[in-house]
């Protein structure tokens, strides 16, 4: 089956409607001025039978000569007359004589043999009401007829001259209102994946149009960002994969180079386990990654109180801050009871403290505390801080904001992205706020579910 395009099935569209609406109305016309020419002729009928009833002397024509006649002094047009007896004895008549009168009746009435007549008879009374005869006045339907034939006749060449200027004018209006979704087809058709930066421009009003070109420019811009992002992210997943391969096999190199002693090779493997420990963290973060991106992280919610686990997390993390000179103040005066998955809230709770380990300066300051009241951790460390246009790539995978710093302590720019995505996984709310020189506060907030168990 053929589809026709949407311009043209507007146009068909319109020009149907255009149809029903013009027949309808040159329906109504028609039938209206029907009405009008034959209330005119009718007013005309008893116009003339109330002259002619004005001429007539009863009493004196009937004492006189036993009967009623017309006395005429001007002529009455195409109109025929009759004067007729109550017993139906025709007195007097005037005018075509062609008419098939009928027996009188009073009122109008419209005869069709031989020709279309209309009628009127009007009773005639004496002055005691005794019905002494009938006056009868009819006048032809052929200008009638003949008129509206004419008019019907115009209606029937006016409905396809508006039909066709209606589908003119309906291609030309829908042309124009599709002009827009042309410019967004060429243009989505010239988007390729080397090229997403093109974009529809519509400078036209607000409408549905305009909405929908507004629409398919959000959706480029979005697609271009993550396009962009993936392609990043494809490039340095690639880069830090590179780099501890090469390292891998720049040491197994050097290391079958030679013959060496057994110490020696044990020394070389124990650097390369390193290595590869690096890379099974570096793949696992990846992996965890790609399936948060198809919502496939498996997760395992429990009722459980967070400030029992952020305890045992703090105890494992406050020897590393101890190494570094760093202090740790550790503030869980109360419970925080959610549903959540243990594993991934540690790993979460996990990457932020040992980030902010990593990046506290010597002799800094690290704060963890809890606000059960408003369902949120915070988190805060001293240190340089991070500038505004920083701290909004803070989250995106492999950001780092220096890369003289890059991969302190084995990083791989993933857990924070990490964390993220797990906070996301629990409907929760990550935030980090920084100004440079004031260090950097993270903020886990949790929502409030019907479904956490309170125990006292």
């Amino acid at each position: 089956m053929v589809k026709l395009p949407i311009r043209l099935r507007l146009t068909l569209w319109y020009m149907l409607l255009m149809a029903i609406t013009f027949a309808a109305f040159g329906a109504f016309l028609f039938f209206r001025f029907q009405h009008s020419l034959r209330a005119a002729l009718d007013a005309s009928l008893q116009l003339t039978a109330a002259q002619m009833m004005a001429t007539i002397d009863l009493e004196e024509d009937l004492a006189e000569n036993g009967r009623l006649a017309f006395e005429l002094n001007q002529p009455i047009g195409n109109m025929a007359l009759r004067l007729v007896s109550a017993d139906g004895t025709v007195w007097d008549a005037y005018g075509d004589t062609g008419v098939v009168w009928g027996a009188p009746a009073s009122g109008f009435v419209t005869l069709f043999a031989p020709a279309p007549w209309r009628t009127y008879t009007q009773p005639i009374f004496m002055a005691d009401q005794t019905l002494v005869g009938w006056l009868q006045v009819a006048q032809s339907l052929e200008p009638v007829n003949t008129t509206l034939a004419n008019f019907r006749a115009q209606l029937g060449w006016g409905l396809p001259l508006v039909l066709v200027l209606a589908g003119a004018g309906g291609y030309f209006l829908a042309s124009r209102a599709l002009a827009p979704i042309s410019h967004l087809t060429q243009t989505a058709q010239g988007i390729t994946a080397h090229d997403l930066s093109r974009r529809i421009a519509y400078h036209g009003p607000a409408d549905e149009i305009g909405q929908l070109a507004l629409t398919f420019d959000q959706m480029l811009t979005r697609l271009e960002e993550a396009f962009q992002r993936e392609q990043r992210f494809t490039s340095d997943a690639a880069h830090e994969l590179r780099t501890p391969l090469t390292v891998l096999k720049g040491q197994i190199e050097v290391t079958l180079s030679r013959p060496r002693l057994p110490d020696e090779y044990e020394t070389k493997l124990l650097e390369l386990n390193q290595h590869v420990d690096r890379l099974i963290r570096l793949s696992n973060a990846l992996l965890f990654l790609s399936r948060a991106d198809q919502n496939q992280i498996a997760w395992h919610p429990v009722p459980l109180n967070l400030v029992d686990l952020l305890q045992v997390m703090a105890e494992e993390i406050r020897p590393l801050a101890l190494a570094r000179s760093l202090t740790f103040d550790v503030s869980l005066p109360e419970p925080l009871w959610m549903i959540g998955d243990p594993d991934h809230l540690t790993r979460l709770f996990l990457n932020l403290l040992d980030n902010a380990v990593k990046y506290t300066p010597a002799g800094g300051q690290i704060t963890l505390r809890v606000n059960a009241a408003l369902r949120q951790v915070v988190l805060f460390n001293t240190g340089p801080g991070l500038a505004p246009e920083l701290l909004s790539h803070l989250f995106e995978r492999f950001f780092r904001a220096d890369t003289a710093r890059a991969r302190p302590a084995g990083g791989d720019g993933l857990g924070l992205a990490i964390a993220k995505e797990i906070v996301r996984l629990h409907h929760g709310d990550l935030r980090a706020e920084s100004h440079p020189g004031q260090g950097i506060t993270f903020t886990v907030a949790f929502p409030a579910d019907t479904r956490v168990v309170s125990k006292e």
